[in-house]
Parts: C-alpha cells; structure tokens; sequence
C-alpha cells in the first residue's frame, strides 16, 4: 500500500491540502500519515517572551491539534489509514529525511500555510522540499481541495528523464486521464514540430499499456509561467506534471523562473517528480 506524506500547519490552507491528498487516497487505496515539523526551543528562545514553559504548552497545543485534525479526516474519510506525529527540526530537511525513512511515495502540501512564533511556516516552505525530496512533491493551491485527474498537462523539454517521468507518473496514478504534453519555444516552428514528432514516439511507447491517452502541442512563449497558466486554462487542466532535469538546466531554469513561482502561486495542484535517467 502506498503513502502519502501531508505536512501540515494546521492552517486552513494546509487543510485543503489534506483534503487533496484524503481523496486521492481514498480513490487509490492509499494510506495518509501527517507530520508538523515545529521548530526547536532553542531556535526560538530569542524571540521575546519564550520561556521553558511557554514552549511546553506549545508543544501540548500541537500534539492536540494533531489529533483533532486526524479525527476529524477520519470522520470523512472512514475508509482510508490516516495517521499523523509532530517532528522537531526544519521543514524541507525534516520532510525529506521522513520520507526517505518511512519510504514514502508521494507528498502532498499547500503552498500558502500559517504565519508567527508557533509555525514552520508551510508556503516558504513548499519550494525547498520540493528541491530537497527525494519523491514527487504535489503542491496544492489554496482553492483546490477536491481531488481531480482527469486532464492533465505534461511540461517537456526534450529530455531523457522526462520519459522516466511519464511512466513513473502512470504508473502512480494508475488510471484513466488524457495527458496533454507540452512544449513552448521562443522561434523555429518548423524544427521544434520535428523534435515533437521525434519524442512524441518515445512518449507513446512508454504509455502503452496505461490507461493515458496522449495528445502534444506546441506553443511560442516569451513568459514561460504565464504561459503555463494560459495552456491550463485553455486545456482545462485538472492539474501539472514537471519534471527536474539536469542539475545546472534545474537550476537555471526551473528554480528560479519556473518551479519557484509554480510552487508558490499555481492555479491547479503541480506534481513536481523526481526521477533520475534510465
């Protein structure tokens, strides 16, 4: 059985998140475990009236919280496994190390979460695990709460791993969807029609034997998140696939002018994977 991993703040936003994640679960037979990373007494104690026994009752407060918020999914969702513990550390380290212990397979979290003293605050935070993770991270707008894959846009670049992504993201979701593949260019029409035509066949070999069907397009940008946003809203997505690349592609591109305002600011739930080239 699969796990998903829901950090959460206890805040509204994060809620959605576990909302998101409970109905994926539950349409896939997956169990749910939830974790609130807080940080230690001794990373707070400078801020003006933290004592000893002020971070006690903040410690009590959230193991409280934490199981308020595991029954109350547990009302809703009665079908599915949901568990739930509080970590001291910092989120992105905290998240990627549990997920490497516990083997998780997929982690789900909102991109906006609570401010102050109490919180690891969650939306800061989205950017650096999904850098950090070593499983696909799903971040989930504040709007979004109801699970949804039925359409579902695809970013390519032309690139090995982008492959391995498809089949792991099928293989994943194991149902039935049309995933638009998608590729914007800056000039070259001609030639950029030719690459797709070249890698749509390595792309339909892969989903042979999934229930995806395949559709590609191709479409001139200047504004690649702006871009995006308009393919989501013509394509009526239900949510995005991206895929990391090589590390100094990543970096340069996908971290600081894509990925970065995606996480923070997406108009449908993004899965952001994590495969490596085969």
């Amino acid at each position: 059985m699969k796990t998903l991993l829901i950090p959460t703040d206890f805040s509204r936003h994060a809620y959605q998140a576990c909302l998101y994640a409970a109905g994926m679960a539950a349409r896939h037979g997956w169990k749910l475990h939830l974790l609130h990373v807080y940080q230690s007494f001794y990373a707070v104690s400078a801020y003006p009236g933290v004592t000893g026994a002020a971070w006690v009752e903040i410690k009590d407060a959230t193991d409280q919280q934490m199981a308020e918020l595991i029954e109350k999914l547990k009302k809703q969702f009665p079908a599915i496994s949901i568990s739930g513990e509080n970590r001291e550390g910092t989120m992105a380290d905290t998240v990627a190390n549990f997920a490497r212990e516990k083997s998780v397979n997929l982690i789900v979290m909102g991109t906006q979460g609570a401010t102050g003293l109490k919180y690891a605050v969650l939306g800061s935070n989205t950017f650096a695990v999904i850098l950090k993770s070593p499983v696909p991270v799903v971040a989930i707008p504040a709007r979004i709460s109801a699970f949804r894959m039925d359409r579902v846009g695809f970013a390519v670049n032309y690139h090995a791993t982008e492959v391995t992504a498809l089949e792991d993201f099928t293989t994943l979701m194991d149902r039935p969807m049309v995933i638009t593949l998608f590729h914007f260019y800056e000039k070259g029409k001609q030639e950029e029609t030719k690459k797709m035509q070249k890698w749509a066949k390595r792309f339909e070999k892969i989903a042979t034997g999934s229930d995806a069907e395949l559709q590609f397009k191709l479409a001139i940008s200047r504004n690649l998140p702006v871009s995006i946003n308009r393919m989501v809203a013509r394509e009526q997505l239900d949510a995005l696939v991206m895929t990391p690349m090589d590390k100094p592609f990543f970096s340069r591109m996908f971290s600081k002018q894509l990925i970065k305002v995606i996480a923070h600011k997406p108009t449908v739930p993004v899965f952001f994977m994590k495969t490596d080239e085969r």
